[in-house]
């Protein structure tokens, strides 16, 4: 590249010399046709060279640029290769999670729904036994009540036997005493 360069310098300068040598001859040696003629065919080399230089300078440059963007696209097409990779292995994840929380739902719905369902059962056994509990409070309230009546009925009657025992007791002592106070007057009037 740095010859290049240098053959360009060289060009330009020979160009603006062969052009300034050429107009200083066409002014002070207008006479002079055949060196005029040379240093314009001079001056028509040099363009060529010149040019021929810059376009190859130029194609140089463009070829330079077109392997960096090649280079920026091969770069591109790897990232977009990379990022294009990740997001199906990222929507694969993602599936992966929303069928594992779709699972997750119904079993949780299915827990829930087993929840109710052993919740209504505990209710209907605590209802059952309540009732079972108040009948056998209440039936032992009423056999509590009978008992009560039978030995309030108990008691009245236990009460008049004794009543009738202890009149049955004091009669047999009237008797007695009656008896007694017979045979002591028969026995004072003997």
């Amino acid at each position: 590249m740095r010859t290049k360069k240098s053959n360009l310098t060289f060009s330009a300068v020979g160009f603006v010399a062969s052009i300034l040598i050429m107009l200083y001859l066409i002014l002070n040696a207008p006479q002079m046709i055949q060196l005029i003629i040379v240093f314009g065919i001079i001056a028509l080399a040099d363009t060529y060279f010149l040019v021929d230089s810059i376009v190859k300078m130029v194609d140089e440059l463009s070829s330079a640029s077109m392997d960096k963007q090649t280079e920026l696209v091969k770069v591109e097409k790897g990232i977009y290769s990379v990022a294009k990779r990740e997001e199906a292995s990222n929507k694969k994840q993602n599936e992966a999670l929303v069928n594992e929380l779709m699972q997750l739902k119904e079993e949780n719905q299915r827990l829930n729904a087993e929840l109710i369902e052993q919740q209504k059962l505990c209710t209907k056994i605590l209802i059952k036994k309540s009732t079972e509990n108040n009948n056998k409070m209440l039936n032992s309230s009423d056999r509590i009540s009978k008992l009560l009546v039978q030995l309030n009925g108990n008691s009245s009657s236990t009460s008049k036997e004794t009543m009738e025992i202890l009149e049955e007791i004091n009669k047999t002592l009237d008797t007695y005493y009656n008896d007694s106070n017979d045979n002591v007057r028969r026995m004072r009037a003997n």
